[in-house]
């Protein structure tokens, strides 16, 4: 294998291996989701989130050691050993961090200062709530079998699914402003920062929200996050330069506002009776809506980011990932006859974007 496509080797298998294991339910009486969603956000967008920190061609090997730990990790709570799981987490943190130190401040004052793009503050706050959720799913796990200080039904380590969901959405968003930024205005600079303060303080506030269950705090605050992404959208499709990885962002942003809405459907449908059922269909829609079109977009972009524009086709790509994710995968939930087609039309999507060759001329 040649060492500089070993990124991409690594995240394809765990991309794909992640994309199975939510399927494996269906056929094993197991809840396999905690590991399926660990090896897609923890494992594959922790290191994606690094890879593009130390910005080399090659991964680290304190990278590559992130990633080993993260699967390890992952299996550990899964398997439900815990104290173990406890102790790699907070060694990942430590990992992330000395990341973030050595290309921000300790301390992030760059959130509250002008002069730092809003794209260097998504990157920061990428790897700083990478970090932050590291620790507390830490914490989280030894409260729950030892301490018990205090009881949140919702504040379990299958919350933090959340938790490592998010910072793969920074590093995005970080990779979107930058490209905005390439044109330079009074406007650009001004929306920029406070869409940055609206995701990430709009994030947190929701965080605490659904941990001390207030509804109608959900409610709003979802739909507030939904108007500024939409607003997001607009202005990257306006000002966003014209290059193949913006078509693919875009793509990514159709795939965010969709799983927005799925999620104030799934959040007002916990109120209803026929919820259990209606409400875990959305749940899914929505699971997959998020890791597998946004994040994975953010992903595989910021992976290939050197090789662009490849020889793909984008267009098609683009619709053939929309089939393969927005009905394709759904479905193979409800109906296992659609499982292996799902899976098979996933893994050659992957396949397609990762391995395709660089390509000259400009294609669009």
């Amino acid at each position: 294998m040649n060492i500089r496509y070993l990124s991409r080797y690594l995240l394809f298998t765990t991309m794909s291996l992640a994309f199975m294991f939510g399927y494996l339910d269906i056929y094993v009486d197991k809840n396999f989701e905690r590991l399926h969603i660990f090896l897609f956000n923890l494992t594959s967008g922790g290191f994606t989130i690094l890879y593009l920190t130390e910005g080399r061609s090659v991964p680290s090997f304190k990278t590559l050691i992130f990633f080993f730990l993260s699967i390890i990790y992952a299996m550990l709570a899964f398997f439900e050993i815990y104290y173990p799981a406890a102790a790699i987490a907070v060694v990942l943190a430590f990992i992330v961090e000395s990341y973030r130190i050595k290309k921000f401040p300790f301390f992030p004052y760059s959130f509250f200062r002008a002069k730092w793009s809003a794209s260097e503050k998504f990157h920061q706050a990428s790897l700083l709530c990478l970090s932050i959720a590291l620790l507390l799913s830490s914490f989280v796990i030894l409260n729950e079998v030892h301490f018990n200080l205090f009881h949140f039904e919702k504040l379990t380590l299958n919350v933090f699914f959340l938790g490592f969901s998010f910072p793969v959405s920074l590093i995005t968003m970080s990779i979107i402003f930058g490209i905005i930024e390439e044109k330079k205005s009074s406007l650009i600079y001004i929306a920029e920062h406070i869409f940055f303060w609206l995701i990430c303080g709009g994030v947190i506030v929701f965080f605490l929200f659904i941990i001390f269950q207030v509804f109608i705090g959900e409610v709003i605050i979802s739909a507030l996050l939904f108007i500024t992404v939409l607003l997001i959208f607009f202005f990257f499709f306006r000002f966003g330069t014209r290059i193949q990885q913006k078509h693919f962002l875009v793509s990514g942003m159709y795939f965010l506002l969709i799983s927005a809405v799925t999620g104030i459907i799934y959040i007002v449908l916990t109120k209803f009776a026929f919820y259990e059922y209606y409400g875990k269909v959305i749940l899914r829609m929505h699971a997959f809506y998020s890791l597998y079109g946004w994040n994975l977009t953010g992903m595989m972009v910021i992976i290939r980011w050197n090789d662009f524009p490849i020889a793909l086709n984008t267009g098609k790509a683009i619709y053939y990932h929309w089939f393969v994710i927005l009905l394709l995968a759904p479905i193979a939930k409800f109906y296992p006859a659609a499982v292996i087609p799902a899976i098979i039309s996933y893994v050659l999507f992957l396949a397609f974007f990762f391995f395709s060759k660089k390509k000259v001329k400009k294609i669009v």
